[in-house]
């Protein structure tokens, strides 16, 4: 097969390889330039299969920065969504190992991210960071290490407080006993552990003569 014509395509920024036997190559700048193309180049179906696969991974490679530049992603959220696209699992991998090697997605610091800017949205718990980050593709053991860093009983117990004593604004038309049972419960599905329930609770409450002991 022979190279008849390169010339700039219609739309966007690559360029049209036209070959003899009417086939057609949508390809970037870059991959002309690597494979060193130019008219009246002979070309076999290995080289044209080579090129076809360098393309792939140009394309797939541009769509993964698009999407990290929107918002830090895990391995594995970024594999979905390329596959998702409709790229090949192996030109997918490829992509993945490189963006990893250049230090484009890291999931240890994606989760130290997620888990700052969670707490600063609002006091949650252990358990429940721990799941937003497996929601994220975060494997369970790299998860609770993450997590490690607020997991001590002082923080949890801070954050438990703080989550608490906003809730109680919105409880004040309710008699104690109550208030606390929806204190307990909320901070249930804040993720907090059951002891660090009882201690912020019983702060909070400490004194009410209504409360029940927990």
């Amino acid at each position: 097969m022979r190279i008849e014509s390169i010339e700039k395509a219609r739309k966007g920024v690559k360029y049209s390889v036209s070959l003899d036997d009417g086939t057609a190559l949508l390809l970037s700048r870059e991959v002309i330039v690597d494979f060193g193309l130019r008219k009246n180049d002979e070309l076999n179906r290995e080289m044209v299969a080579s090129i076809t696969e360098a393309q792939l991974y140009h394309n797939a490679y541009y769509a993964a920065g698009r999407l990290l530049d929107y918002r830090m992603r895990t391995r594995s959220e970024l594999d979905q969504r390329l596959l998702k696209k409709g790229y090949p699992i192996k030109v997918v991998e490829k992509v993945i190992e490189k963006m990893s090697q250049l230090g484009l997605i890291d999931d240890s610091r994606f989760a130290d991210a997620f888990i700052a800017s969670k707490i600063a949205a609002k006091p949650i718990g252990r358990r429940e960071l721990e799941r937003g980050l497996r929601e994220k593709g975060i494997s369970k053991e790299a998860a609770q290490t993450a997590v490690l860093q607020v997991s001590d009983e002082d923080t949890q117990l801070e954050l438990a407080m703080k989550a608490a004593r906003t809730k109680m604004r919105s409880l004040r038309r309710f008699e104690p006993r109550k208030r606390q049972e929806k204190i307990v419960a909320f901070l249930a599905r804040r993720g907090f552990d059951w002891d660090v329930i009882k201690k912020a609770t019983r702060k909070i409450f400490k004194g009410d003569a209504d409360a029940v002991d927990l």
